[in-house]
């Protein structure tokens, strides 16, 4: 999928928005008192081309687009990755933990094209994580897809399981924005625009349901 359409500046603005509401810090310049500020001001075209340069390769693009939107962003702390850093911090992850071995010993004699792919990833992945809880997260760019996305993996060394992948950089974001409000979902004080945008789209698929119109009803669930 193309990310020209998507609009990083809403997005992070929402997400912003509603870990810090409005209401916590009107009237503070700074945000108030134990604001975050998940965000910074984005890079510049000029930077992002400097960084791609010194890394030998162009930037996926909702990636590219991120930063030049926020030059890094701190993710919920229970996603395993706390800070995703900036253009001057990310840099060729290089295997620091030898993982490739472990990859390319349990790779069979038939492995399929996504375990080779795999398997390879660790030396060649774009290491984006600045904190974490024993968590890398990880560009793949032996792995593009038909619009120069790159996947993302996020591999949890405590966990001994295989990494999570997401097809692109905006993907992982958009799931760590489930997430948190996932996390907070049991909360009776938590609501904000997203929210009741979903309850009205659960009535709106429920009256549908009651009325016979289910395939109308399941794409708004």
């Amino acid at each position: 999928m193309s990310d020209e359409s998507f609009n990083w500046q809403e997005f992070l603005g929402r997400w912003q928005e509603e870990w810090v509401p409005r209401a916590e810090h009107e009237g503070d310049g700074d945000g108030g008192p134990g604001a975050v500020r998940l965000g910074r001001p984005g890079a510049d075209e000029a930077v992002i081309t400097a960084a791609e340069k010194r890394l030998g390769k162009r930037l996926p693009p909702s990636y590219r687009q991120f930063l030049a939107a926020s030059d890094g962003w701190r993710v919920e702390q229970t996603a395993g990755v706390y800070q995703l850093g900036g253009i001057a911090d990310i840099d060729w992850s290089r295997d620091p933990y030898r993982l490739t071995e472990v990859y390319e010993e349990n790779l069979g004699d038939d492995p399929s094209e996504q375990e080779v792919l795999l398997a390879g990833m660790w030396k060649r992945s774009l290491r984006l994580e600045i904190d974490s809880d024993m968590t890398l997260a990880l560009l793949d760019p032996g792995d593009r897809d038909e619009h120069g996305e790159w996947p993302l993996y996020i591999y949890k060394g405590w966990s001994g399981e295989y990494p999570d992948r997401y097809p692109s950089f905006r993907a992982y974001m958009e799931a760590m924005y489930r997430s948190f409000h996932g996390d907070r979902v049991g909360r009776p004080d938590f609501e904000n625009a997203t929210t009741r945008a979903q309850d009205a789209r659960v009535k709106e698929a429920r009256l549908l349901a009651l009325r016979g119109r289910y395939e109308e009803a399941l794409p708004l669930l």
